[in-house]
């Protein structure tokens, strides 16, 4: 291809007619022909958005020996030039490599940053280690986004350089614990972060409780700050705990509670049944859900419940307890399911006469 028909395409790539707009992109973004390198580097450098986003997928067809001049285009005011740039990057290529090294090193906080940001996309060791490399950097964002990239790598190197960095500012001490949720922690580990579950920052608290599992404190219950509170819902072992956080004055602590107890199966009964009655609906639907888990001893009794939940105003809380119902069978649900088999609401009569279905399959399996 020579520099006129090169020209050409750039001038069509930024036309306004979008047929050929698209060929030229096309055209340009599938070009190897080493010739045409030159022109590409210089339409980079000089051209629009448009033309440097489409250069730079272009030159991810070439052999780059040296990544270093593509960097501060990952730092690109615009997104699309920013994106494009980033997946030039995304190769585990060594000479790429080594240019996010650099950007890694460089005094430049908006180069480290983006250089950070990019290696978040990559799953490769090289990548980690830089990573790491980055939790040391003189900026507390560059710091905190390394933190944050660092939860797909599961490696012990990793989980140890998280736990280095929870003395840290609170921005990137919360990123650090983000990436050590659902980690298998030692017990050296577990007792550097159980300081946090008392942290005088709610966010942190919060955060800690997260990562301790079923092993935080049962005192996070009954945290002043919420978030605390809901974070102890959905990680605690405890029956008592979680049947303490169901009568919560917050909302989305209650909904939680009901949600963790219905996941490990616990029933209380007494506890569901009045949640029935909750001006919220999502803790409402909960506990309609959560009561599908009733056995013989409280049959009757949630049967009884679930029937005058299939009335409830909010289509969400119906279907929850339909589906509850049907987890619970017997002869009294099947009737309850059948009366409301007749529901106008097209969507929610099939979602009765699912559930209906579902109870009759089950009787059939076990008779």
């Amino acid at each position: 291809m020579n520099e006129r028909i090169f020209a050409r395409l750039i001038t069509d790539l930024e036309s306004e007619d979008f047929a050929a707009a698209e060929a030229a992109a096309n055209t340009l973004a599938s070009l190897r022909d080493e010739n045409v390198r030159p022109l590409m580097i210089k339409a980079l450098e000089a051209g629009s958005p448009l033309v440097q986003r489409v250069m730079l997928w272009a030159l991810g067809n070439y052999e780059i020996p040296d990544y270093t001049p593509y960097l501060s285009y990952l730092t690109a005011k615009d997104s699309d030039v920013k994106e494009a740039a980033q997946v030039l990057f995304m190769t585990e290529k060594p000479a790429a490599a080594a240019a996010l090294e650099a950007a890694v090193h460089s005094p430049d906080a908006g180069l480290q940053y983006a250089a950070v940001e990019t290696l978040g996309t990559l799953r490769t060791p090289a990548a980690e280690q830089l990573l790491i490399t980055a939790l040391d950097a003189e900026d507390t964002a560059v710091r905190s986004l390394a933190a944050s990239a660092l939860s797909p790598f599961p490696s012990e190197k990793t989980t140890e350089a998280l736990a280095a960095h929870l003395t840290d500012d609170d921005e990137v001490r919360l990123s650090a614990l983000f990436s050590l949720r659902k980690r298998l922690l030692s017990t050296e580990m577990l007792n550097a972060v159980s300081p946090l579950a008392s942290d005088k920052n709610p966010e942190v608290r919060a955060a800690a409780v997260y990562v301790l599992d079923a092993a935080a404190p049962e005192s996070a219950a009954d945290d002043e700050d919420f978030h605390v509170r809901r974070a102890a819902a959905q990680t605690t072992a405890s029956p008592a705990v979680l049947e303490h956080l169901c009568s919560d004055p917050e909302v989305s602590v209650r909904t939680a509670a009901a949600d963790a107890a219905a996941k490990q199966k616990l029933v209380f009964t007494k506890t569901f049944i009045g949640m029935l009655s909750d001006e919220n609906p999502g803790v409402r639907r909960a506990a309609a859900a959560a009561l599908g888990n009733a056995g013989d001893e409280d049959k009757e009794t949630a049967v009884a419940a679930l029937t005058g939940a299939l009335r409830d105003k909010k289509p969400g809380v119906r279907a929850a307890s339909a589906n509850a119902l049907a987890e619970i069978g017997g002869e009294a649900a099947k009737h309850a399911l059948e009366e409301a088999s007749g529901e106008k609401n097209p969507i929610l009569s099939g979602i009765m006469k699912n559930a209906l279905d579902s109870l009759k399959k089950k009787e059939e399996k076990n008779p």
